[in-house]
């Protein structure tokens, strides 16, 4: 009989090794795809922020 624990360390395992699996394909995908879909959206720049300011003395 497989204890509970032992039971989870391997759901676990096999979930990880499928979610890593798909990351590794997702990487392999052709980029245009991606491009395609990234250039159909919106670009919304913002303008640059500078922070100015003085550090107060610690008591």
């Amino acid at each position: 009989m497989i204890s509970r624990l032992t039971a989870s360390a391997a759901l676990f395992a096999i979930l990880a090794t499928v979610g890593l699996g798909f990351a590794a394909e997702a990487q392999q995908r052709p980029v245009a795809k991606q491009a395609a879909s990234a250039a159909s959206m919106p670009m919304i720049t913002l303008p640059t922020v500078v922070i100015t300011g003085k550090r107060l003395p610690r008591s």
